[in-house]
């Protein structure tokens, strides 16, 4: 039965959310001297800078825990690892916690790491070289690709219609890979794609251009969440763990030049921006913002992806930030 619920498990998620394989990654150490390490998920994206800086500079040591990095390539092996109990928490979008408590595995967000400022996207929908000048009107009809019960179709969803434009205008065009994805829309077989940063900048360079993106639109928050079993007991390990990235954060708005380095390795910045690509921002940690995981509850109920009933306090553990 166990097994049964672990591959329920995998194939909801990998509804939700992009794939692409690929082992885990561990680095940190093995112990504090108590005998307990906290084993964290991430993923190789800019959002997740301030994990990789607090491990590098010693941060979470400092603070008196010991935390073990793991390191994923495919967001639903990182769900899966969670919801087998193989680590006790995760960075990654809103809309994950919920599916996963809707099937039964305990999660809660406990801060939002990074959001989108008026001057700073994280994702975008671009046009193809070959379609410059078309409007996202028409673009919208003709054809985006995009990964189909995933954050970034709520992206899109909510991004054209902040335009006027609802989803019976949208034809989606599901590509999952993201590579492919934009070698696709730079080689003209498809009119648009939505692609993250840092490939929508590289895409651009490559001829692509930007119809819409998310800067400013508060839409696209990333998180911290951990496992219920974990937070009941852990109080003191996980205010510390916040601090860490607290002070993390601190550290890259002061020293760009010195963090671009492990942006580069840990992030996956392409060759060609590995000079030039802005170092984002990231403010203090926050409470996850209510508007907005409940507009993500509400788009996940009517796709259908979860029917499972929650308030926001069943997604949302307040009052533990530093």
């Amino acid at each position: 039965m166990k097994r049964l619920s672990m591959c329920l498990i995998a194939s909801i998620v990998l509804a939700v959310l992009t794939c692409i394989p690929c082992p885990a990654k561990e680095s940190g150490p093995k112990d504090t001297g108590s005998g307990q390490v906290v084993n964290f998920g991430t993923l190789p994206v800019l959002q997740a800078l301030p994990l990789y800086v607090a491990e590098e500079k010693g941060y979470f040591r400092e603070m008196g825990i010991a935390v073990r990095l793991v390191r994923f390539n495919s967001a639903m092996e990182k769900d899966v690892a969670l919801s087998s109990g193989q680590i006790a928490g995760y960075f990654g979008d809103m809309m994950t916690p919920m599916v996963l408590n809707a099937n039964n595995v305990p999660v809660k967000m406990v801060a939002t790491i990074f959001n989108t400022p008026k001057d700073q996207r994280m994702f975008a929908i671009l046009a193809s070289p070959q379609r410059k000048g078309a409007t996202l009107s028409d673009i919208a009809k003709e054809g985006i690709s995009v990964s189909s019960n995933t954050i970034l179709d709520y992206l899109t969803t909510r991004l054209l219609a902040s335009k006027g434009i609802g989803t019976d205008q949208i034809k989606p065009i599901e590509i999952k890979n993201i590579p492919l994805r934009m070698q696709m829309l730079l080689s003209g077989q498809i009119p648009a794609a939505v692609l993250p940063e840092p490939l929508a900048t590289l895409a651009e360079q490559k001829g692509a251009s930007t119809l819409i993106d998310d800067a400013g639109a508060g839409i696209s928050s990333t998180v911290l969440a951990f496992e219920e079993r974990f937070l009941k007991n852990n109080g003191n390990v996980l205010t510390a763990f916040l601090k860490a990235v607290n002070k993390a954060s601190v550290y890259i708005n002061a020293h760009h030049d010195e963090v671009r380095t492990i942006m580069n390795r840990e992030c996956r910045v392409p060759e060609p921006l590995q000079k030039s690509f802005p170092i984002p921002l990231f403010n203090k940690l926050t409470v996850p913002d209510r508007t907005q995981v409940m507009d993500v509850y509400n788009w996940l109920r009517e796709k259908k992806i979860i029917k499972k009933e929650m308030t926001y306090k069943q997604i949302v553990l307040d009052g533990n930030l530093p």
